[in-house]
């Protein structure tokens, strides 16, 4: 979405980013990939995608569909997004609803709630929008991602309480980072808005190491009595996930958060203790 181009290090190859690549150049949204150095060059659009059409397979990338749905709505033409059998188990009414409510046309193609996603674009017109807070985080930072380009901006209200409050600062970071300034409530979690006319700037962008990934070479370190550093993860991450390791230091782990790595050691095998957690911000 961002005008000029951007190279991003530190990226993870895996389906879900070679299916998000593959999509945007669909698109015709320039993106070379070099795995060799772990990193994709992009060359953005300013908020619009020159394709007039496109049917796009995501496979079963959740995080794709979700945030293409609400990016295509700024382009213009009529766009497709379908995936594997369980991709049309996954439900996306809620995003669905939201985008129509800020003036878009998507609908789902079998009317489940679910893709293959309809997006006839024409613009975001914008304005406010209620969402459900205890639906995916994903819906909310879809809307949020594609929020600087719609006409009028976009409000977003939480009904009830929000879920995986964690990736609402991580989401406006990095929109922050490529320029763009987010209104986040980080007291009630009740409302984020992004004013109209704003531009993502293309930029050198590092991507940290994923700390969802992470919980499970912590988690092993943890019942086995071994030890598990990660580099690059460390007290200014803003991934909720990295909480994971407090629950494993409650059970017994010594846990080390330094500024630029994450170290797990787990206690002599067999004693670690179970625990009462509420785990709403590290799902």
């Amino acid at each position: 979405l961002a005008r000029g181009r951007s190279e991003l290090t530190g990226a993870l190859f895996s389906d879900d980013t070679r299916y998000m690549a593959a999509a945007l150049s669909q698109l015709g949204v320039r993106v070379e990939s070099d795995e060799a150095s772990n990193a994709f060059m992009v060359t953005g659009g300013d908020g619009t995608f020159p394709a007039p059409t496109a049917d796009l397979f995501i496979g079963n990338s959740g995080t794709s569909v979700r945030f293409l749905t609400a990016v295509l709505t700024l382009g213009h033409g009529e766009f497709r997004i379908d995936g594997i059998p369980r991709m049309r188990q996954r439900p996306i009414q809620p995003l669905i609803t939201a985008l129509n409510e800020l003036g878009s046309i998507v609908r789902s193609e079998e009317q489940s709630g679910c893709p293959p996603v309809l997006v006839t674009a024409d613009g975001l017109p914008g304005g406010t929008v209620t969402v459900p807070g205890d639906q995916s985080s994903q819906y909310f930072s879809a809307l949020l991602i594609a929020a600087p380009y719609a006409h009028d901006g976009v409000e977003i209200l939480v009904d009830g309480d929000l879920v995986s409050k964690p990736y609402m600062p991580m989401t406006a970071g990095t929109m922050r980072a490529f320029g763009v300034d987010v209104e986040l409530d980080e007291v009630d979690w009740q409302r984020f808005a992004v004013a109209p006319g704003q531009h993502y700037e293309g930029r050198t962008y590092h991507i940290e190491p994923d700390a969802s990934n992470a919980s499970y070479f912590f988690a092993a370190a943890a019942v086995t009595g071994g030890r598990v550093r990660v580099d690059g993860l460390g007290k200014g991450s803003t991934q909720g996930d990295l909480n994971f390791v407090r629950v494993l230091e409650a059970m017994g782990a010594r846990v080390t958060i330094a500024d630029d790595y994450t170290e797990v050691t787990g206690p002599p095998v067999g004693q670690l203790r179970g625990v009462d957690l509420d785990l709403n911000a590290i799902s």
